[in-house]
């Protein structure tokens, strides 16, 4: 199965279970057999289109394409609007982890009291858990957050908490901008302009 395909299926089978729908009622719910459910979620058969699209709207789910560049617009705007019977998963696989390293980051501020950098990091991690980030963004975020962990109860936490907050800062740019994560300047000059 598809690296793709297992992501939306797991998403998929998580808001099952987290609205409390059996996959003998969702087979009712969909017209399909609860054995192709199963196979589906199992991973031991790929499902169609036309299947996987019945699954999802029987979950009250919709499939939709959206540009590349404007899936993190649209995912914020599908967590604001949610309600809390609704089950929203962003597609993001690390959401203990980022849990975990939001935990700790409230942790180190009632430690050490708040700080522009903490503040930072807590908010670009909020952004980046509901983005859907490639393994080497995600490998970033794990090697940041591993060494937020290391260096939390050191003296010399503070410069290394504002070069975590910047590194992560960097990628949340990247991501939002698609582009490079370097700051642009506001303006530049041609060489050939006479009016500078």
């Amino acid at each position: 199965m598809a690296y793709q395909s297992e992501r939306l299926i797991a998403q998929t089978r998580e808001v099952r279970e987290a609205s409390g729908v059996s996959q003998r009622a969702l087979s009712k719910r969909a017209g399909l057999t609860q054995s192709h459910i199963s196979q589906i979620e199992s991973g031991k058969m790929e499902p169609g289109l036309s299947s996987f699209i019945d699954i999802t709207r029987a979950l009250d789910l919709e499939l939709m394409l959206v540009p590349k560049k404007l899936v993190p617009a649209v995912l914020g705007l599908v967590k604001a609007q949610a309600t809390p019977n609704m089950h929203i998963h962003a597609g993001q696989p690390n959401d203990k982890r980022f849990a975990r390293a939001e935990r700790l980051v409230k942790k180190m501020k009632e430690l050490y009291g708040s700080s522009a950098d903490l503040d930072r990091v807590e908010d670009t991690l909020r952004f980046l858990r509901r983005v859907n980030l490639n393994d080497q963004e995600m490998q970033l975020v794990r090697e940041l957050i591993a060494r937020l962990e290391r260096y939390q109860a050191s003296d010399q936490a503070a410069p290394i908490v504002r070069d975590i907050a910047q590194n992560l800062q960097r990628l949340r740019n990247s991501i939002a901008h698609g582009g490079s994560a370097e700051p642009r300047a506001a303006y530049s000059l041609d060489e050939g302009d006479d009016d500078a």
